[in-house]
């Protein structure tokens, strides 16, 4: 079963975890936003682990060290944004199989602790409560390992946004 917990600000501020999300580019380019944070709280030594493995397919999720994070024992690199195509931007089926590609990688993991932002939502311009409904979805479905799953909300309006949506006390169990 999963274990949700929602939180606001950044996926960084989480003591420790067994995996972090970054969602990144089908170039595994450590650029802006949530990925820009990876550069800047693993270092460089991340950049050159990713680009061992690049590219990659939309969608599809690439595991790494934290490299001088120790904090979080592995990064989960989420290919949002395809930098294959003249248009690279996600769509909504991007979402939900990132989300199914994270699960396969965690499920032989657990019990574990992930730590997520929103994918897509940035510079892949998704609407924030189309990708929380897809979370709350996913995430409520009875599965036979446990997980919790700490979802942030980097500003306050996406935190007010994922706890309306979830409609759920915080560290409540779903199964």
């Amino acid at each position: 079963m999963y274990k949700i917990t929602i939180k606001q600000g950044d996926i960084f501020s989480e003591n420790s975890a067994n995996f972090i999300v970054n969602p990144s580019n089908t170039d595994l380019i450590l650029g802006s936003g949530v990925s820009a944070a990876f550069r800047s709280n693993c270092g460089n030594e991340l950049q050159k682990e990713m680009k061992k493995q690049a590219p990659i397919k939309q969608g599809d999720v690439i595991v790494t060290s934290c490299a001088v994070n120790t904090s979080f024992k592995n990064a989960l690199h989420v290919a949002v944004m395809d930098y294959s195509k003249a248009t690279p931007s996600p769509s909504y089926e991007t979402i939900k199989k990132a989300l199914e590609n994270i699960e396969n990688i965690i499920k032989t993991k657990t019990p574990c602790k992930m730590v997520m932002p929103l994918i897509g939502v940035g510079v892949g311009g998704l609407d924030k409560e189309k990708v929380i409904q897809i979370y709350k979805e996913f995430f409520s479905r009875n599965v036979d390992f446990n997980c919790e799953v700490v979802i942030y909300g980097y500003k306050k309006e996406n935190y007010h946004l994922l706890k309306k949506i979830f409609n759920r006390r915080i560290n409540e169990y779903f199964g």
